[in-house]
């Protein structure tokens, strides 16, 4: 259980999107076939719209520029559409910060940037 833990809170670099803001899913698998990110730049909060293939147990993970966890949770998505906000990220300061879905085996499904304007 330790072992899958520190795989869930480890900052995979691979995993990430593209420079250009661009999402990128590592795992060819297509167990997470649409994410939607908004707003992009976000102020206060944060929707997250996932639409999962089958029931999954996942942790989202957001961190900054300097790879620190800021927000993490974790989600059970049914399968279909889900819905969740991210709330309580005003404080943070302005910049780019990267969003991860990861299962409990610590896999990266989905990896975005997103903007705090």
């Amino acid at each position: 259980m330790r072992q899958k833990l520190n795989r869930i809170l480890q900052i995979d670099q691979t995993g990430s999107g593209g420079n250009d803001g661009t999402p990128k899913v590592p795992n060819p698998e297509i167990m997470i076939p649409k994410v939607v990110v908004r707003p992009n730049p976000f102020f206060t909060s944060i929707t997250l719209d996932v639409t999962c293939a089958q029931g999954k147990h996942v942790i989202v993970r957001m961190f900054d520029e300097d790879d620190k966890i800021v927000k993490m949770f974790s989600w059970f998505l049914v399968k279909g559409i889900n819905i969740t906000n991210i709330s309580e990220v005003e404080f943070l300061p302005s910049g780019v910060y990267s969003l991860d879905i990861v299962d409990l085996e610590g896999d990266v499904l989905y990896s975005t940037h997103i903007s705090k304007g």
